[in-house]
């Protein structure tokens, strides 16, 4: 049965060849999603006995996941029954900068405990890794990963040297990949006790990653977790009422957040949408063989073959083109995945930095690819089968077959009108996506953009004096303001739209209600420089000194909240933990601090010379385009002899690398409904081909009865357009659906977004119209005789 499976096959190499082309397509995008979010969301890292490895977060009324504060972390460590140990890993990063033999050196750190290792049962390749008592020792220690070590030249003697003001104690295995989203860093450090932010409960920013005891499982873990968590709720009523730790598998991302969940969803969705694409692809082009199959089924079935054996065969048929395209896109997505799983991502502020997904093709991943094969097979192949293995035996033998009647007709249009649904449903995802992403690119971020460029300085490991840091800081100020070409220049402790400023927690003086408020430290030619507009009272200015009372600018929605309808210039807050009391003196307009898409948000700006900062970033307005003063403003700098940890940026390509995220998604579903457009087209070439070749004799006919080539014409375009106009009338009701469902995870777009409907909807029809009219060409012209002779 295989045998002459493959031999009619071959014998329709065209057709075999479209169908598996398509359907590999579709497959190898199944088994990259299915490898990515396996990946992401069931596999543990790379450690050893990972799966009694788990990762604890912390549940809210508001946050379904959230972090955990040290002091908590502290408790779950010591209290707990259920884990070996618990080691911590804070959601933060840094970069340090040192020179060596007159050349920068650049390194990404990350924090974690000083158990963290021994949690994850892993052995050094070279030297050791953390030791108890590390994050004590007066010089801070650092384990390099493996990736860093041959960047740098793999020194079999690295342990004991200093880089960027660490000792080097040892080289991760190569196997390491960490608990991170692909971004473990080039230094691990072991997490300083002594960090003032770990003393506040109330500041999560910690994930914890526990090994459980022998025999315990992950529902007595969770068990025992809540009760403790409990406890704190008791103990600690004002931070952390209402919080419950949650115990998870111990993957790359959480996957029990909605918003985690939904994005894999969305992917996996629109790839499926493909699939079916490419299955009602390949559907249509086997019925097309089908139909010329009928006479031969009909005499098998005359002679006594049971109908069941026959759709036996017609299905092996099946198989054999989704088996084929199951195996090219499983080769296909393993030579892409061995490509891609780690790249260079080139970072606005740190350059070209290798990241490491540690996509992998397991079992998991090999069982779901067969499973997708064995739908696609019935998929494919069962419409045909069941149509080709009944035929009406008085019209096949008696010849009738090569004409046809609607039956057939009413199939293939079937199949033709869901793969326009589809393609269509796709088109509108990815005009939303665009759209999205467009409104966010034209959203207001309040300051003026144009001109501006920024570099950040970050103070030694070994702490200078606050008076020696001041210096190093205005120094830096002024060799940039030196600069020919540079208009104004500000100091502040954080830029709008660098993910978020540092929360505080703010009440008035008469009132026991705090309030979380955003907090810069800005000097005084900071709203000047980035243009923001003072709706009332002034700017800092040089009367603001350290030891002057302190004073704060607030914004708009700051206002608004806490002296609504009122004046808010010369208001008195109580701002910080321990509170300092601090006059309002000016009031700005609102702006984007965290992302383009957040709501509006309570920010205080608090005078640089009254609260120091240890690393600031400088900014630069100058007269012309800011990337001709990128390599001058990072020479002023260093020419002080300070290391730049982050290369200096333009504003235009920060604010771009801030819709990454966005940008990603819109990049994938603009390539997904490219794929998917691809595949609708060849499918609807195939069948109206088909169609429009299987109607020769009727064709020939109507030429000979006097008809028109234009006349023809009208009339293929009029059947096409039909069907084609039915599917996209039904796909894009349901993209208004979809549109409705998914809103909140797009930013700016209505309900009934016209701006993507209308186009989707006439370049569906154009594009239909274009391939009947490519189809039909060659038969409008054609020999009345010919036509009836070959039919």
């Amino acid at each position: 049965m295989v045998f002459r499976s493959t031999r009619i096959l071959l014998k329709h190499w065209k057709l075999t060849a479209i169908a598996v082309f398509s359907l590999s397509i579709a497959m190898a995008l199944g088994v990259i999603s299915l490898s990515v979010s396996n990946t992401f969301l069931l596999l543990p890292p790379a450690a050893s006995e990972p799966e009694q490895l788990v990762k604890i977060y912390t549940r809210t009324p508001t946050e379904p996941i959230d972090s955990v504060s040290y002091p908590d972390y502290k408790y779950y460590r010591e209290n707990n029954r259920v884990f070996t140990d618990i080691a911590a890993l804070p959601n933060s990063f840094g970069v340090n900068a040192s020179f060596n033999d007159g050349r920068e050196i650049k390194v990404v750190v990350r924090p974690v405990s000083d158990n963290y290792f021994a949690v994850m049962g892993l052995r050094p390749h070279l030297g050791r890794l953390f030791a108890p008592g590390d994050d004590s020792v007066a010089k801070p220690v650092a384990v390099m990963t493996y990736s860093c070590w041959k960047r740098m030249g793999a020194d079999p003697n690295i342990s004991g040297k200093e880089i960027a003001g660490f000792t080097i104690v040892g080289v991760a295995p190569r196997e390491f990949t960490g608990s991170f989203f692909g971004f473990n860093g080039d230094l691990l450090t072991s997490l300083p006790r002594s960090d003032p932010s770990f003393t506040k409960r109330e500041a999560r920013g910690i994930t914890l990653l526990a090994r459980l005891k022998p025999g315990v499982t992950r529902k007595q873990a969770q068990a025992d977790m809540a009760a403790l968590s409990g406890q704190l709720a008791s103990a600690f009523p004002k931070e952390d009422k209402d919080v419950t730790a949650v115990v998870t598998r111990a993957t790359l991302l959480p996957p029990s957040d909605p918003g985690v969940e939904l994005g894999f969803a969305i992917l996996i969705g629109f790839v499926l949408l493909v699939l079916l694409v490419a299955c009602a692809n390949v559907a249509n082009l086997l019925l097309a063989v089908a139909v010329g199959r009928r006479q031969e089924a009909a005499i098998k079935l005359a002679i006594g073959a049971q109908r069941r054996r026959l759709i036996r065969e017609f299905l092996c048929e099946s198989a054999l083109i989704c088996g084929a395209s199951a195996a090219l896109g499983y080769a296909a997505a393993a030579a892409l995945i061995a490509r891609f799983s780690n790249f260079t991502f080139d970072l606005p502020m740190l350059g070209s930095y290798s990241v490491g997904l540690s996509l992998r093709l397991d079992a998991t991943v090999v069982g779901l690819t067969i499973a997708l094969m064995l739908v696609a097979i019935l998929a494919t192949g069962l419409a045909p089968a069941l149509y080709a293995s009944r035929p009406d035996l008085s019209q096949v033998l008696g010849g009738e077959i090569v004409v046809g009647g609607t039956r057939k007709n009413a199939r293939r249009s079937a199949l033709v009108t869901v793969q326009v649904v589809v393609c269509t449903l796709v088109l509108v995802g990815m005009g939303l996506c665009q759209r999205s992403l467009y409104n966010l690119r034209h959203t207001d971020p309040g300051f003026s953009q144009r001109n501006l460029v920024a570099v950040t300085i970050y103070q030694d490991n070994d702490k200078p004096a606050e008076t020696a840091g001041r210096e190093r800081q205005e120094n830096a100020r002024r060799a940039v303001a030196s600069l020919a070409g540079v208009e104004s220049v500000t100091l502040a402790s954080s830029l709008p739209l660098a993910l978020g400023y540092n929360e505080v927690p703010t009440q008035l003086p008469e009132s026991d209600r705090k309030i979380p408020v955003g907090q810069v430290a800005v000097d005084s030619d900071y709203f000047t420089t980035f243009g923001i507009p003072l709706l009332n009272g002034r700017a800092f200015h040089s009367g603001d000194r350290e030891k002057a009372p302190d004073v704060v600018v607030i914004n708009r929605t700051m206002a608004d909240l806490l002296w609504p309808g009122l004046d808010a210039v010369g208001k008195t807050v109580l701002t910080g933990d321990p509170p300092r009391k601090a006059t309002v003196i000016g009031v700005a307009a609102n702006g984007k601090y965290g992302s383009f898409d957040e709501p509006a948000r309570p920010v205080m700006y608090v005078a640089l010379s009254q609260h120091y900062q240890p690393s600031v970033t400088v900014v630069a307005r100058t007269k012309g385009d800011p990337s001709v003063w990128i390599d001058p403003l990072n020479k002023a700098i260093q020419g002080l002899g300070i290391a730049v940890p982050f290369r200096p940026v333009t504003f235009d390509t920060w604010t771009n690398f801030t819709l990454l995220e966005e940008r990603i998604i819109a990049a994938s579903v603009a390539g997904l409904s490219a794929l998917g457009v691809l595949l609708a087209i060849v499918g609807l070439f195939g069948a109206i081909s088909y169609s429009v070749s299987e109607r020769r004799k009727e064709l020939g006919i109507r030429v000979a009865l006097g008809a028109r080539p234009g006349q023809l014409l009208e009339m293929v375009l009029r059947q096409t357009l039909t069907i084609t106009g039915a599917g996209t009338a039904i796909g894009i009701l349901l993209g208004v659906g979809v549109t409705v469902l998914l809103r909140s995870q797009f930013y700016g777009v209505s309900a009934v977004e016209w701006t993507v409907l209308v186009p989707v909807t006439l370049g569906m029809l154009a594009l239909s119209a274009l391939v009947a009219w490519l189809c039909a060409r060659s038969w409008i012209t054609i020999d009345p005789m010919e036509a009836v002779r070959h039919a």
